[in-house]
């Protein structure tokens, strides 16, 4: 009767664990679900300053050269903002694995240490045979 509750209490630690895991998983996606939202506005912002339209050539008047010039300085700093989040992202995301990896040791041991008791029972159980 102990054992099975002894058990009972593992098989529910073990599904904590588990859905833990889940919700890691799952906050896992939404970051990288906003870090290729992230990538995409950083290639459209990529693809402006390839445009041939936002290229400075040489029959701009100076006051026009300061206008694109303008122009091209915020989408630079937009493009660095971009990055910006994009680096924090990453970041979030190795802590949540990091946090998963460590979920998962904590489980990984639990079953071994279960295991083991598991195959100690079982040679007792034998020894005493006839």
């Amino acid at each position: 009767m102990a054992d099975d509750t002894f058990r009972d209490s593992q098989i529910r630690e073990f599904e904590k664990e588990a859905e833990l895991l889940v919700v890691y998983q799952l906050d896992l996606l939404a970051q990288i679900e906003s870090a290729l939202r992230a990538v995409r506005r950083t290639m459209s912002g990529i693809e402006k300053l390839r445009n041939v339209n936002s290229r400075v050539g040489p029959e701009l008047s100076n006051g026009e050269r300061k206008e694109v010039l303008g122009t091209l300085k915020q989408e630079l700093d937009d493009l660095d903002d971009q990055l910006l989040v994009q680096h924090q992202s990453t970041g979030e995301m190795q802590a949540t694995i990091e946090k998963m990896q460590t979920r998962l040791v904590a489980v990984k041991r639990a079953a071994e240490r279960r295991l083991s008791e598991k195959t100690s029972e079982g040679e007792r159980e034998a020894e005493s045979s006839p």
